[in-house]
């Protein structure tokens, strides 16, 4: 005899691959006829911009495009110039047989910059970029397992509890943000922008309804030049962001959030209190997931007093997610800089080393220094900065990351320096657990009651109360009304009745 149970189920996002590729990407440009010979690289600053994303029968295709400025001391060390080099990229992710229904979300960051100079005319650019494509599918998650009426009187089951942060929806949205910044008091008037580099984090989510509305901040670390100094100057400009998301759930009881630029256009402008400003107009992709608290209740086990059976059994995958954690490494010490230098004028800043081994974070930064020789000629040099190490929860994913401004001070002969790293991490896990989906009564095999005691005496071991009846055609219920005081179960063996 088979009795099939029935299943409540809920619709979730499954995470079915997340492919990492590298690729190296190459650049070359000439200095324009307008600028000096390179005499020394500063430094090279990259940006990318995703411009599409298709699904195709095998995969899926990205292109976008890289920008590098390469920052150069000209060759009679008395001014900075630049160059700059773009170039478009494809990216694809090979992930065989392609469903029509998966729903992608992409990535992409910036490794390794290594900068040649060709002749004092010509320069070539190598950048490391890393596209992490996170793919997902809907599926039903079975939430309650529940018996047949004509199965409630022949079966005894065993109901486990638990709960589960299950995906319940995956979208995106594009948006556009226009600023115009002001430049701070006291500090030479901007000529030309330099470098333009964009970092994003999200704050808050909140749910509406079935719709997120989610804040956050734009942060742009711009890099320019001025007519007044022969050496790079630097700004950070902050700039909140809101943007409404329909979810199409009802429960969001946290988000993960991943920004990619789309588009961005800068210009130094006039106001009309004869002041420089930067126009800004940014156009971006804000890709989503949330996450929702599910009640899971499965049958972990089934028996029958009259006769056994056969279990045919399904697992079933709980996933646990944590909310978006934010990580600070911070570190201080001293700089060691060349021989001959007066002052350090500018400092530029990027993550390298960056590593995540068990659940351990280390990193360093690369700092490119600008200074003034005692001489009075521009000088460029190239130092690493530790961080403290911190400590992650285990299976912790790196989604973001933002870089204070290093803060360089002399303290004497020597010069100190102060920079902080903040990140934006998840950790999560998985658990596996078994549901009884149905039973196979052996009726031909059935027990006779007249050869089974009525009541059977045991000192019980290690089994539970459960395991006991399940053994002895008995049931946790009459165990315990025999056996039980108004303070639990009398100490020492048990008596256990028959139940046919």
């Amino acid at each position: 005899m088979e009795i099939s149970f029935t299943h409540k189920t809920v619709p979730v996002y499954r995470e079915i691959a997340r492919p990492v590729k590298r690729s190296q990407e190459s650049l070359e440009s000439v200095v324009p006829d307008t600028s000096a010979d390179i005499g020394r690289v500063i430094s090279a600053r990259s940006a990318v911009l995703l411009k599409s994303k298709d699904l195709t029968s095998r995969g899926v295709c990205v292109s976008g495009e890289l920008e590098t400025v390469l920052l150069y001391i000209t060759e009679e060390e008395s001014a900075v110039s630049f160059v700059p080099l773009k170039k478009e990229f494809s990216m694809d992710f090979e992930l065989g047989e392609m469903q029509a229904d998966v729903l992608t979300q992409l990535r992409l960051t910036l490794g390794s910059t290594e900068a040649r100079v060709l002749n004092p005319r010509k320069v070539a650019v190598t950048v490391e970029l890393i596209g992490e494509l996170a793919c997902f599918r809907q599926e039903e998650l079975r939430v309650e397992t529940l018996l047949p009426e004509e199965a409630a009187e022949l079966l005894h089951v065993r109901t486990q509890q638990d709960e589960t942060l299950e995906l319940n929806s995956v979208c995106e949205k594009t948006f556009a943000l226009s600023e115009q910044y002001r430049f701070p008091e006291g500090k030479p008037v901007p000529s030309r922008l330099v470098s333009e580099e964009l970092s994003f984090s999200v704050e808050d989510t909140q749910l509406v309804g079935s719709r997120a509305v989610v804040k956050g901040t734009v942060c742009l670390d711009l890099c320019y030049l001025s007519d007044e100094v022969n050496y790079p100057l630097t700004a950070r400009f902050l700039s909140p962001f809101s943007q409404i998301l329909d979810l199409g759930a009802e429960s969001c009881e946290g988000c993960t959030a991943v920004v990619e630029p789309t588009g961005r256009y800068f210009d130094l402008v006039d106001t009309i209190s004869g002041e420089k400003a930067l126009d800004m107009e940014l156009h971006a992709v804000l890709q989503l997931v949330s996450r929702g608290r599910r009640s899971v209740s499965c049958l972990a086990d089934v028996y029958c007093n009259r006769m056994p059976l056969q279990r045919s059994c399904q697992k079933c995958t709980l996933s646990f997610v944590s909310e978006m954690q934010r990580l600070r490494l911070e570190g201080e010490g001293e700089l060691e800089v060349p021989e001959d230098c007066e002052e350090v004028l500018c400092a530029f800043a990027s993550p390298s080393q960056l590593s995540l081994t068990e659940n351990t974070l280390s990193a360093s930064l690369c700092l490119d220094l600008v200074y003034r020789a005692r001489s009075g000629a521009l000088g460029a040099a190239r130092r690493l900065f530790d961080l403290r190490k911190g400590t992650l929860p285990p299976a912790t994913r790196l989604l973001a990351w933002r870089l204070d401004s290093p803060q360089i001070r002399r303290e004497g002969e020597a010069f100190r320096c102060r920079a902080g790293l903040e990140l934006s991490c998840q950790s999560g896990a998985e658990r596996e657990i078994t549901d009884v989906a149905g039973v196979t009564l052996l009726e031909e095999e059935a027990w006779s009651p007249e050869t089974l005691p009525t009541v059977t005496l045991v000192w019980p071991d290690t089994e539970d109360l459960w395991e006991l009846a399940k053994r002895y055609h008995s049931s946790v219920e009459g165990i315990l009304s025999l056996n039980g005081t108004e303070d639990g179960l009398r100490p020492g063996a048990l008596l256990i009745p028959r139940e046919i």
